[in-house]
């Protein structure tokens, strides 16, 4: 059945270094990282451009600890509100100040979404010291209709 509304995008609580999880949950409309050298960004202003990661959920990392370990909930209602029965994938992505880049496409657990997914995600840092990065999710049906990104 085709649906004319994409799913709903996943949303982001939090971002931890390996030794953490990140944690996104369609069910929170605030996203937070929830180890102690993460923090909750305030959403003000107008939205980012398109291509860029929303500023809400951020992480540091270094060329010695590039892995980010990421954990949400797929969506299971389309925008439009409709029961999803046709979830594709979910996608990851991960920005470093210059526009979203690919990290990771998962497959979705079933059809209607709702599935418990934890990735981790390296980002491949070519400078040395720290470096933040805001990591979105989006979620893709049957159809190639794309979410927006995570708020």
């Amino acid at each position: 059945m085709l649906h004319d509304h994409p799913p709903v995008p996943p949303q982001i609580p939090g971002l931890q270094p390996q030794s953490a999880a990140v944690r996104l949950s369609l069910m929170f409309p605030v996203l937070c990282v929830v180890s102690a050298a993460w923090g909750c960004a305030a959403l003000a202003g107008a939205p980012p451009p398109a291509s860029q990661c929303p500023n809400s959920v951020h992480a540091t990392v270094s060329a010695a600890k590039p892995t980010v370990k990421v954990s949400y909930t797929e969506p299971s209602v389309s925008v439009g509100g409709d029961p999803l029965k046709d979830l594709a994938k979910t996608t990851i992505y991960y920005d470093l100040g210059r526009g979203r880049t690919l990290a990771k496409d998962v497959p979705a657990t079933k059809p209607t979404g709702g599935g418990q997914i934890s990735e981790s995600v390296t980002i491949p840092i070519q400078t040395q010291g720290e470096q933040s990065v805001r990591i979105c999710v989006t979620a893709t049906d049957r159809q190639g209709n794309e979410s927006a990104m995570t708020p």
